[in-house]
């Protein structure tokens, strides 16, 4: 049986970058299924910042609700792409027309859908499903970038989780999310740090309880040495440069 370890890290460039949580989940478990049990820790602890600064795996739309309406905290990383084809044509969901009133979504072409159906998706969240009439779809002449089937059909989260979506990932393309997202690089390199040279990839220990006791030892030693470079002076170490990178920026 595999874990996994969950370190939450300060990341203020004016003290020492010190480890305030760990939480030991099994491996099977996603992250953002882990986020909810990490900000509580954090909250009884009373180190629950107001920004949040997480990778995808932590990012959904409940956990963005959730951080906001329950602790006032702004949950601030990647949102997973739309891998659907047609994220890369006019045809994604962004272009199709939502009236949350009367329950209906018009697509590009004007055409009305004909059922809005209340569900579940695999992991138990509230969707709403929607189909187009067969009969507009295969007379429209959008119907090759819109959808290979003989309809059109789309899953819609509900209203507040599907704007919280929009809303993080239109924050990704600006110059505010990269000032702040790049103070999140520095627990990588803690991980990595773990990884190298305190044995965190393995455990010595069967059973979470001892698993997690061994973490928890482990971010106790990288807190120790992070402390003692931040007395000497030490500034953090840059990320390294891979070889690959080098040879691409000599040629560049």
């Amino acid at each position: 049986m595999g874990y996994k370890a969950h370190f939450s890290e300060t990341c203020d460039e004016e003290a020492p970058q010190l480890i305030t949580h760990v939480e030991t989940t099994r491996a099977g478990i996603n992250d953002e299924q882990v986020l909810p049990a990490i900000q509580a820790g954090l909250a009884d602890k009373h180190l629950l910042p107001d920004q949040h600064l997480v990778d995808a795996g932590y990012v959904d739309a409940a956990n963005l609700l959730q951080s906001q309406h329950q602790y006032g905290v702004d949950l601030l990383g990647p949102v997973r792409h739309n891998y659907w084809w047609q994220a890369d044509t006019e045809y994604d969901v962004t272009h199709f027309c939502i009236d949350w009133q009367a329950r209906t979504v018009t697509c590009p072409h004007g055409q009305i859908s004909s059922s809005w159906t209340p569900a579940q998706d695999g992991k138990g969240h509230p969707v709403i499903k929607i189909k187009f009439s067969q009969t507009d779809c295969k007379v429209c002449p959008g119907r090759t970038s819109c959808t290979g089937q003989t309809r059109r059909t789309l899953t819609l989260q509900p209203p507040e989780r599907m704007q919280a979506l929009l809303a993080a990932r239109n924050r990704e393309s600006t110059d505010a999310f990269k000032e702040s997202y790049r103070h999140r690089a520095g627990i990588e390199g803690t991980h990595s740090q773990g990884t190298r040279t305190m044995g965190l990839r393995r455990s010595r220990y069967f059973g979470l309880p001892k698993t997690h006791l061994s973490h928890v030892a482990i971010a106790t030693a990288i807190n120790i040495v992070h402390l003692m470079s931040w007395l000497r002076g030490e500034a953090p170490a840059q990320t390294r440069t891979s070889p690959f990178k080098k040879v691409m920026q000599s040629a560049a």
